[in-house]
């Protein structure tokens, strides 16, 4: 018996005590051997919190006791997808599955699952070590690369050596993403209150605010913020400097919209976890990728939205960063194991994902990549960030981690073409 423990949080409109309730009383049920409900409480636990490794494991366990062996192979299947190194073939749990044919397919699953491959390459490391790099941008004017910093909340400035020198250090909270409008006059800053960040106090949980910056003189023109829990983690900027902003903490899409931080389009009743944002070519699309439900596509005219499809090879799940190039969307996800960059080939309308090509997986360099910049035909990224190295007081042990990696993609010799 291996039923997965799990640790719990408010999910959607399910608040903690109600979500506690169900998995504990599902917990009962296994323990009690009413197998029939603890499928029902698992597939209710499944539909408040979808691809929760707790409960897609023992919702797959549920069904692979109640003799649903179709069931439990497919669920298996997404569970391996989204995490390679489950142990579920010693578990009797799905004693009833192993003699179906498709249970050795997941095996070698498993085994493809853990291929190393290898398309980006190291440029370089920066020389501050405990920056904790979220978000980059590259002035093309100015020829300089910029740096967010969630650890020292601040941006920098680095060269080809590495080299980091403070660009802006008046930020008050942690700086994530940076874009800058197609002039580059001014850098838009998503910056968000989080443990992590040097001084944080609880009061200041849930803050966040985007910085406008003119580049020139690097002075701050103007803070937006809004009140509510939020963390705001990626930026876009239109050709006609329209500001676009996801929301991490509430999935909601932000607009700065004569010169007012406005809510844009409300995505509580079908998403779960913002996180990044592109537009395609002529940004009549926007694509906002989901940390549990894939990648939704909203026509910018209307506000329609719809999820794109993936296949079934795939999973959808653990995308942070996202950048459209030549039809197709390059996706970083760093909320499965192994960690891969992934392309989703677009149809013409780009409604639509018609293939798909892992180009990085399960390199050991990769420790949480999160945001990308696509400069031309180059996606940039850090490979590495300290995330899993805070102690329980949000301090960092520098020992246990490496200098900062700026890892360059080329997408044009990577893709499919």
């Amino acid at each position: 018996m291996k039923l997965k423990i799990v640790v719990l949080f408010l999910i959607g409109t399910f608040s903690f005590a109600q979500t506690k309730v169900l998995y504990d009383k599902s917990v009962e049920a296994y323990k009690s051997k009413d197998y029939v409900l603890f499928l029902k409480l698992a597939k209710q636990l499944d539909s408040i919190r979808p691809m929760h490794p707790a409960f897609s494991y023992n919702l797959a366990a549920a069904y692979s006791l109640n003799n649903k062996n179709v069931e439990a192979i497919a669920v298996l299947k997404n569970v391996i997808l989204a995490n390679n190194t489950i142990a579920f073939n010693d578990d009797p749990d799905f004693e009833s599955i192993k003699k179906d044919k498709s249970y050795n397919e997941l095996l070698q699953l498993i085994a493809s699952q853990s291929k190393i491959i290898k398309n980006s390459v190291e440029k370089l490391q920066l020389l501050e070590k405990d920056l904790h790099p979220e978000g980059l941008f590259y002035l093309e004017k100015e020829k300089l690369w910029l740096s967010s910093s969630v650890r020292n909340k601040k941006i920098v400035s680095f060269d080809i050596n590495g080299k980091c020198s403070d660009w802006f250090i008046d930020a008050s909270y942690s700086v994530f993403a940076l874009k800058a409008d197609a002039s580059q006059k001014y850098l838009y800053v998503a910056c968000s209150a989080i443990p992590e960040m040097k001084g944080f106090a609880k009061e200041m949980e849930g803050k966040s605010e985007i910085l406008k910056i003119e580049i020139a003189s690097k002075k701050l023109i103007k803070q937006y913020a809004i009140e509510g829990n939020h963390v705001f983690g990626d930026i876009l900027v239109a050709k006609n400097d329209d500001v676009y902003i996801s929301d991490s903490a509430e999935p909601i899409i932000y607009k700065i919209e004569n010169d007012n931080l406005v809510q844009w389009k409300n995505l509580k009743k079908e998403a779960f976890n913002l996180q990044g944002i592109a537009f395609n070519d002529d940004e009549s699309k926007l694509f906002i990728a989901d940390y549990l439900k894939g990648i939704l596509v909203v026509e910018l005219k209307t506000k329609v939205g719809y999820w794109l499809d993936f296949p079934k090879e795939i999973s959808k799940k653990g995308i942070d960063g996202l950048v459209f190039y030549k039809n197709s969307l390059i996706a970083i996800e760093n909320g499965v194991v192994p960690i891969r960059i992934m392309e989703y080939k677009l149809n013409e309308q780009q409604t639509k994902i018609i293939d798909f090509k892992v180009l990085d997986n399960n390199r050991q360099e990769f420790n949480e990549p999160a945001l990308a910049v696509l400069v031309h035909n180059k996606m940039f990224f850090f490979a590495n960030s300290p995330w899993k190295f805070y102690d329980k007081h949000f301090q960092l042990d520098e020992n246990k981690f490496e200098n900062p990696k700026l890892f360059e993609l080329d997408l044009e010799n990577s893709l499919f073409r």
